[in-house]
């Protein structure tokens, strides 16, 4: 005996589709060239510069979006790497700061410099300390989605989508706690989903 996915809310099955192929059917994903142009500094002067590059850009209908198994991960090395950078100056200036407390001849009082060096290099050191908090941020946030994706991604294939009335629902019962045989919104199925992987309030 076959399961019956006629939609609980119009009583037909003819425009009912599952929600993974809702989600493939409306992104896609463009190739193409994208050109840029610049100044560079040779030893001639400024001259102008064009370069092209290959890119992917991928578009998603506002249906597909909202019956997204997860968010989007966001990724953190950039982050790393421009917050090493700008981790160098205050790593130069610590390290003058001890080579500046080793000189014998210095006449400013210990309390004065120890303070207006630790402001200084604090003040230099901020940005790459934001940029590193934002990177582990990212990076957990990225595991509890990874964790979680399994349990959800079984809930989430299982859901059906009607195109006649706008609603999902699940034919059958999936897990606890699932409404079965029940209309929900697009946006009230992936609530649903993400909770089950435990990223719904990400």
């Amino acid at each position: 005996m076959g399961i019956d996915i006629t939609c609980p809310t119009c009583g037909h099955d003819d425009r009912v589709q599952r929600v993974p192929a809702v989600r493939t059917n409306g992104t896609t994903t463009v190739s193409g060239q994208d050109y840029r142009s610049g100044v560079a500094v040779s030893s001639g002067g400024l001259i102008p510069v064009l370069g092209s590059t290959a890119i992917d850009r991928t578009y998603s209908t506002h249906l597909s979006t909202s019956l997204a198994l997860a968010p989007l991960k966001r990724g953190s090395g950039k982050l790393v790497f421009f917050g090493l950078i700008l981790a160098i100056p205050a790593l130069i200036f610590f390290l003058i700061a001890i080579v500046n407390f080793s000189d014998p001849k210095a006449t400013t009082p210990l309390a004065v410099f120890l303070i207006a060096n630790f402001l200084l290099i604090s003040a230099m050191a901020t940005p790459s300390l934001l940029l590193f908090w934002i990177a582990a941020y990212r990076s957990r946030r990225n595991s509890r989605i990874s964790r979680g994706i399994a349990a959800s991604k079984r809930i989430w294939s299982a859901g059906y989508y009607c195109h006649r009335c706008g609603y999902c629902y699940w034919p059958h019962p999936i897990a606890p706690g699932i409404p079965a045989r029940q209309s929900v919104t697009p946006e009230n199925y992936r609530r649903i989903v993400w909770s089950a992987g435990g990223y719904a309030n990400l």
